[in-house]
């Protein structure tokens, strides 16, 4: 039988990968590659940073081998990061299926990830990457250098959003002793792609940037302006950034996904549409209302938007929360039940996590549809959709 479509599904991971998602996430690949005989599915994971170590684990290296034998799935891993970490030869061994890069001066890897990116997302000039983490804390804004370093290497256009605790990066005078200055390497490589005619794009959230104290209000003008912020990343509204998000090219984060139909032929004029998985408690971080911000902020825009309260985040739907008169933090529960009548937006909660916990979902929230890994692979591998980004937070 002639497949009448072919598509490509790319993941990213580069933190910490707990025994729980790597359960639900294979699970829902497998699915994913089973589902229908209409549309011919590829599967490819690149993995690096802190995410190697789920490969020696003894509770997730079966999961991991389990889904390299698919044979629509490929994984490919950072050597390098390997070799970094000590797990070079180890992994080697417990994990033939997997793909390892050589040795590659810490770039081959990306090399890789970009062409691969470039071939799926066919026709773009373009690649972004959401940065929801600071500098030196955490080595995921040297994984989005390497990224976007890559992506204008191959002749494509960097683009950088700083969110969150990612504004941190655009903090001028930055002089690490022992690391690489983020700050600097930042700046250079939007100046070297802007005298090389790549038209770079970097941005940092302005309310993330006013909370950090680098978007501060001048008495003399009245207006709001950067503080202590190097000058090739402009502070913007969210909103103004999300509108990158329409476009037809790959945008990574520290995990993340895409799926892309192979026949471009009218996607690049359809926004691709969003899921977000909402993966911590509600109130411990900024990630949960981080996540929820950006998915009612593109909502409203238009693009079709869909959350999956997942793991940890599926405490933000249970008991009823109250907030004290004296804190400023929104209420979680509230945001969701104000915000369910969104035309773009839509909530689902993944059903597993809360059987995991021995929890249900508060009852004036029970109207959001509970999904098991059957129904999430569907959902994620609808056929009738244009070109899927998958972020977590």
């Amino acid at each position: 039988m002639e497949h009448s479509a072919t598509v490509s599904s790319t993941f990213f991971f580069c933190t910490p990968l707990s025994h729980e998602r790597i359960n639900w996430y294979t699970e829902c690949v497998a699915y994913g590659a089973g589902i229908g005989s209409e549309q011919k599915r590829t599967f490819t994971v690149f993995i690096t940073g802190d995410a190697l170590f789920s490969f020696v684990d003894a509770q997730s290296r079966e999961a991991w081998n389990a889904l390299s034998e698919l044979p629509s799935v490929q994984i490919v891993v950072d050597g390098d990061e390997l070799r970094l970490h000590g797990l070079g030869d180890s992994v080697g061994a417990a994990s033939p299926g997997i793909t390892i890069t050589e040795r590659g001066g810490g770039t081959l890897f990306w090399e890789q990830l970009v062409f691969h990116l470039a071939g799926e997302w066919k026709g773009s000039k373009k690649a972004g990457f959401l940065l929801c983490h600071p500098p030196y804390m955490s080595r995921i804004p040297v994984h989005m250098l390497r990224f976007l370093s890559g992506a204008f290497n191959a002749g494509l256009s960097p683009e950088l959003y700083a969110y969150l605790d990612g504004v941190h990066n655009i903090h001028n005078g930055q002089r690490p002793s022992e690391f690489e200055n983020i700050g600097r390497t930042i700046a250079t490589l939007s100046r070297t792609a802007g005298e090389s005619g790549k038209d770079p794009w970097f941005a940092a959230c302005s309310r993330c940037a006013t909370a950090r104290g680098y978007f501060q209000m001048n008495p003399g003008t009245g207006y709001c302006e950067p503080a202590s912020s190097i000058e090739e990343i402009t502070i913007r509204p969210l909103k103004e950034i999300l509108t990158r998000f329409t476009g037809y090219y790959p945008i990574l984060s520290h995990t993340s996904g895409g799926i892309v139909p192979r026949d471009v032929s009218g996607q690049q004029e359809i926004p691709p549409r969003l899921v977000i998985f909402i993966t911590n408690p509600p109130y411990g971080t900024e990630w949960t209302f981080g996540g929820l911000s950006l998915a009612l902020a593109t909502a409203m825009d238009g693009i079709p938007t869909t959350v999956v309260f997942v793991e940890h985040g599926v405490y933000s739907l249970y008991g009823t929360h109250e907030v004290p008169p004296n804190d400023k933090v929104f209420n979680v529960q509230e945001m969701v039940a104000a915000t369910g009548d969104v035309p773009s937006l839509c909530y689902l909660v993944h059903a597993p996590s809360l059987e995991r916990r021995g929890i249900d979902v508060e009852e004036h929230l029970s109207g959001i549809r509970q999904v098991q890994n059957d129904e999430l692979a569907r959902i994620l591998w609808d056929q009738a959709s244009p070109a899927t980004r998958i972020l977590f937070f």
